[in-house]
């Protein structure tokens, strides 16, 4: 892989994010997180799996398209997102497999250099240009924040999209330290680093979210799919909506009482104030 610092010179935005490292990549505009079942663990298999069965593949076109199709086929469940197309061919790649990525990618194992991508659903001109909106309507702060903080893909993949969860985020902790945060400022503040890290697992094990709905996130332009308001009826008669109310909409909230509510205030609470109290 390139360094990152030449792959940030081409990137829209200042900052690369698909393929950051060895651990960290982004699978999202191919699907990846569009499924029934987004438990890490379940991902993972997934993902594991078809590295395997695809290693066994000719490298001809309609060996590689059949593989496509029996993915399909097999994975044939209600998709979280009807519309959003779920590419068969993502899995782990990289020196020891850990990270997600295009399988039929020059680089990847067995295409001897070979771009297969042609092959895909989208083809390989909407495969080399497309790059999500987190490219130019993120700060570069923020982008390299999330980059230099996630632990892997996984995560890594769920929360770089959420273009309005991570602004807000980050303008709350900055309003509260008065001034603008960088990458330098976890690298030098462990404090600092493990709040972001409880962020960006939220991501993941919200509490608040609905068992029936996705932590997965569509990011496209046409607003198929927008988060819907949090509902405070009956349950909020002090206020009409709670001060994190941008957060707990990102994060697909709903409250059954007003302590739920009091109780998800109070995680947030906790994060920033102990932001504010950072002496950096």
């Amino acid at each position: 892989m390139n360094s990152e610092k030449e792959m940030d010179k081409k990137a829209p935005g200042g900052v690369y994010l698909c393929q950051v490292n060895e651990n960290i990549s982004c699978g999202a505009c191919c699907g990846l997180y569009n499924v029934q079942d987004l438990s890490r663990e379940k991902l993972y298999d997934m993902l594991l799996r078809r590295t395997d069965d695809f290693s066994k593949v000719p490298r001809e076109a309609d060996a590689i398209t059949n593989f496509g199709e029996e993915v399909l086929y097999k994975d044939n469940n209600k998709r979280p997102y009807d519309e959003f197309y779920h590419c068969p061919y993502i899995g782990l790649i990289g020196k020891e497999e850990l990270r997600a990525g295009c399988l039929l990618h020059p680089l990847a194992d067995g295409n001897n250099g070979i771009d297969y991508s042609g092959l895909s659903y989208y083809g390989s001109m909407t495969c080399h240009i497309y790059f999500c909106p987190s490219y130019t309507k993120l700060p570069e702060n923020y982008k390299r924040i999330i980059r230099e903080a996630a632990d892997d893909w996984y995560s890594y993949g769920l929360i770089i999209t959420e273009i309005v969860l991570i602004n807000a985020f980050f303008s709350e902790i900055e309003n509260r330290l008065q001034r603008k945060i960088d990458e330098t400022d976890i690298h030098m503040n462990q404090d600092l680093i493990g709040i972001i890290k409880e962020f960006i697992g939220f991501k993941t094990f919200w509490p608040f979210r609905p068992s029936s709905d996705t932590a997965a996130n569509y990011f496209f332009k046409d607003k198929l799919y927008e988060r819907k308001p949090v509902d405070y009826s009956g349950i909020n008669r002090d206020r009409p909506v709670s001060r994190y109310d941008l957060i707990f909409r990102e994060f697909g909230s709903s409250f059954k009482s007003v302590e739920e509510l009091r109780n998800a205030e109070s995680i947030m609470d906790g994060l920033f104030n102990r932001a504010g109290s950072l002496k950096i």
